[in-house]
């Protein structure tokens, strides 16, 4: 957990979770959720053209992310808005950036085992 935080997540402004089928249940993708809210950085979620939807149009996403796009701190997205071009993609990353921190939800237990 440590390394990827001083690895991977210091230096940055914002994490992109891209959430395809399966991310939901990935350990890695948790931890960088967790050590992103750990540093007060933006979060956005991105709905990847592959992500499973169910009847209700509804996307299974990690529960950390889950738990902050509920509180309005993640930003979610999809595929064809994060890829329009670079005035989106930065205007995304700026709305991320800005999102009060009070309203970060990292509570959860990290995960242990990929699902």
């Amino acid at each position: 957990m440590r390394r990827i935080r001083e690895n991977y997540i210091s230096g940055s402004s914002c994490t992109i979770v891209l959430v395809g089928k399966d991310t939901w249940g990935r350990k890695y993708v948790d931890w960088e959720i967790k050590a992103t809210l750990e540093k007060e950085h933006g979060l956005i979620g991105v709905q990847l053209p592959t992500a499973s939807v169910s009847a209700d149009k509804k996307v299974t996403v990690p529960g950390r992310l889950y738990d902050n796009i509920k509180t309005a701190y993640a930003v979610w997205t999809n595929w064809q808005n994060i890829t329009a071009g670079v005035v989106t993609c930065t205007q995304l990353i700026e709305q991320a950036n800005v999102r009060d921190k009070k309203l970060i939800n990292n509570s959860r237990e990290r995960r242990l085992r990929n699902a």
